[in-house]
């Protein structure tokens, strides 16, 4: 407990407060855009929503990493991962090739 000097109050800080994750919620971002860049067609897809998709799959695995440590951020790592890996499958259907 510390003593906040501008109000006088008493604030207490708990160390075991979830953080935040940031890589879990980059995950989510990223396999988002992935998927929704990929519907392009002619290749301009699978070009341009590679490398998003990518860092999607290995920020969602480093994300589930860290959820035990920091205690948040479970479903967007899930999420991110899962569309990563989504749109890696899609990719094998012809998604954002040929329309």
């Amino acid at each position: 407990m510390t003593l906040d000097p501008v109000r006088g109050t008493t604030v207490v800080i708990d160390p075991d407060a979830p953080r935040p994750n940031g890589l879990a919620v980059a995950s989510l971002v990223l396999g988002i855009v992935g998927l929704a860049v990929g519907i392009v067609p002619v290749f301009i897809g699978l070009v341009l929503g590679f490398l998003p998709t990518v860092l999607a799959v290995l920020f969602g695995l480093i994300g589930l990493a860290r959820t035990s440590t920091r205690r948040s951020g479970f479903v967007p790592a899930l999420l991110g991962l899962l569309l990563g890996v989504l749109t890696i499958w899609l990719w094998t259907t012809g998604y954002g090739t040929v329309w």
